[in-house]
């Protein structure tokens, strides 16, 4: 199935299986394309809708949306998925112990005590000052990407840029060598399929092969920062091993999911972007003009073009919602792309107003299970943005042919050429 809805996405096929996916079927190439027309529909006509497509219970209005993500009544460990397709999944990938271990002590994983532990751990480094005094590295980092953009006349937005400026600022944020970004980028690129199973490439030989490369390349990290301390999150993690709050296994999985977690969402954010500016070419100039502006249009661009576009949860006890049942220990989609694209909390959703009052998005969820990284996300997106405008303010580029990645959980895309 998911090798046919990737070809389906590649070669625009219109697959007839429409009655039987329901209302929501974020694979359909055309959701896919634009998948708002599609989530207007069903926040319309069921604003809580059991999916036949992902077996979960999917949520589209902001209200809903927002209270579940404040409500305790949820857990984000999916290890209490009780559903068909969770344990399916399980039994078709055949994890060695090994794996399935390090599966079981990611963030998405673990008891919620154990998920609050890490987050603490990592609130510092992750906080918006210790964010901000790294500004000077990351602009370091866009300036050389576009240094080595400036000798074309075109490049593409996403590989050339987009797409390693994330990794390098993480590897410089927890203590990686910088030269060692590009395996970094590709053991990273194979988690995806954790996130969503149809990103390109995504498949659990190719994560678990990046697995057995990843995990001892970050015991020989940890070797040499017990050596040779640094002002980074790796040595700091370190300190919190040595007090006993993390054991081993878990502290080399956070570490890898932390190199993980942000690179693709922070592609997405400086992608999609761009993409809206080249849309939206009124606000393109207002931005140009008034660079001022650019935190309002960072928090613009999350909202309009969520590059997380679904948190999942499971209930932990029976529940209604808007008078739906949910069972105890059912998975709960709740889908932020739509929640920011609600005609009932924001107005015109779909026009692109970087100068938006009150914009109480919800791109980087709420609640205990609010996004681990969003000032590093606001400020990098802010570096690249402001600088790619500052040095190529002419830069062109086609919005009408824009080519999505096939994924329910996040929305990015796969190239964006431009001519500087």
């Amino acid at each position: 199935m998911l090798g046919l809805a990737q070809r389906a996405v590649d070669r625009q096929w219109r697959l007839p299986i429409g009655p039987l996916a329901g209302r929501y079927n974020p694979y359909d190439p055309a959701y896919i394309r634009d998948p708002y027309r599609q989530l207007d529909r069903l926040r319309a006509a069921a604003p809580v809708y059991h999916s036949r497509v992902t077996g979960s219970y999917v949520i589209s209005s902001y209200a809903l949306a927002s209270e579940a993500l404040l409500d305790r009544s949820y857990s984000s460990n999916r290890g209490l998925d009780t559903s068909l397709r969770s344990r399916m999944f399980f039994r078709l990938a055949r994890f060695t112990p090994v794996e399935r271990n390090a599966l079981d002590n990611t963030l998405g994983a673990v008891p919620d005590e154990v998920h609050q532990r890490m987050r603490k751990a990592i609130a510092h480094d992750f906080g918006r000052r210790r964010i901000t005094e790294l500004l000077p590295r990351m602009e370091f980092w866009v300036d050389k990407l576009l240094d080595e953009a400036a000798g074309r006349q075109e490049f593409d937005l996403i590989e050339d840029f987009s797409a390693k400026l994330p990794v390098l600022v993480a590897a410089e944020l927890l203590g990686f060598p910088p030269q060692d970004a590009r395996k970094l980028q590709e053991w990273s690129d194979s988690y995806l399929v954790l996130v969503d199973p149809l990103i390109k490439g995504a498949g659990i030989a190719r994560m678990n092969a990046a697995f057995h490369q990843f995990d001892p390349y970050v015991v020989q990290t940890l070797d040499r920062k017990r050596a040779e301390p640094g002002d980074d999150l790796i040595t700091r993690l370190l300190e919190r091993h040595r007090d006993g709050e993390f054991d081993d296994v878990q502290l080399r999985v956070l570490i890898m999911m932390l190199m993980i977690a942000g690179h693709e969402v922070i592609t997405n954010l400086i992608g999609n972007a761009v993409a809206a500016l080249l849309r939206f070419p009124e606000q393109r100039k207002l931005l140009t003009d008034d660079p001022d502006l650019m935190p309002s249009a960072i928090e613009e661009f999350v909202r309009y073009e969520s590059p997380i576009q679904a948190a999942w949860r499971i209930a932990t006890e029976d529940l209604e919602i808007a008078g739906v049942r949910v069972p105890a220990g059912r998975a709960v989609t709740v889908l932020i792309g739509a929640a920011n694209n609600d005609p009932a909390e924001f107005d015109e959703p779909r026009r692109l107003d970087l100068a938006r009052t009150d914009n109480q998005h919800i791109g980087f969820a709420l609640g205990s299970h609010y996004c681990a990284g969003p000032w590093l996300a606001r400020v990098e997106g802010a570096a690249a943005l402001s600088r790619l405008l500052e040095r190529f303010p002419g830069f062109r580029g086609d919005a009408s042919r824009l080519r999505w990645k096939p994924a329910a959980g996040l929305r990015g895309l796969y190239a964006l050429p431009l001519v500087l």
